[in-house]
């Protein structure tokens, strides 16, 4: 069964297939280091995610929330301490686009001090809080508040997905949130010569993009 009504030959099913397949394309190439190929697939696989929540009449923010992902996935593709702010700056956007899509559904956010979302409230804000205080050790000066800001709001995004209680959403925050404290740990903590970069990569990779692919999902219609 294909996610959307229409068969395998619906567009967006065809669109979602391409998507799949770039994403993956790009997860085989991904230790071939920077290149136009590697940025394409990478900012393709995205792209037809936004398009396809755009043609099936998604709300707006995820229409935004996905299209300014795709301009985060170029920056970061890219090398270099501007492109990598870029893609930052991009991502946290991103960030707020989903974080008012959530707020959007209409549960209050003092659903959070219920059981039992509040001891997963905590978690998350314990182990976000624990991770940023290792990661400012190893950033430079002028990265330190960039870095504040974008945690703050990827975890308000996390907490605002809980806030909803659908499996679907909760789920894409965790493994969005998952891929960039992966993504993190990897750029600013793990040695430049260890050997579980390439595998902190890939598990990056695959957590955000299924984080993305199940936002589509939570908000599109399903197939028959």
């Amino acid at each position: 069964m294909m996610p959307f009504s229409g068969g395998i030959g619906h567009a967006d099913n065809i669109a979602l297939l391409m998507s799949l397949v770039a994403a993956v394309l790009y997860l085989l190439m991904l230790g071939q280091g920077t290149s136009w190929r590697l940025s394409a697939l990478k900012t393709l696989s995205t792209s037809l995610l936004a398009l396809i929540a755009w043609r099936m009449g998604g709300p707006t923010w995820l229409v935004a929330g996905l299209a300014l992902s795709v301009l985060g996935d170029l920056f970061l593709s890219r090398d270099g301490e501007k492109a990598f702010i870029s893609g930052l700056v991009s991502f946290l956007a991103a960030h707020v686009a989903y974080i008012v899509l959530f707020a959007s559904i209409g549960q209050s956010p003092a659903m959070l001090l219920s059981m039992p979302l509040l001891p997963a409230a905590a978690i998350m804000i314990a182990a976000s809080l624990a991770l940023l205080r290792i990661i400012l050790r190893h950033v430079s000066g002028e990265l330190r508040l960039p870095v504040m800001v974008y945690c703050t709001a990827l975890v308000l995004m996390g907490l605002m997905a809980l806030a909803t209680e659908r499996t679907l959403i909760i789920a894409g925050a965790v493994m969005f949130v998952a891929s960039d404290a992966i993504l993190a740990w990897e750029k600013f903590v793990e040695p430049a010569a260890s050997a579980r970069k390439p595998p902190m990569r890939f598990a990056v990779w695959v957590l955000y993009y299924a984080a993305q692919v199940t936002f589509l999902l939570a908000f599109i219609p399903s197939g028959d």
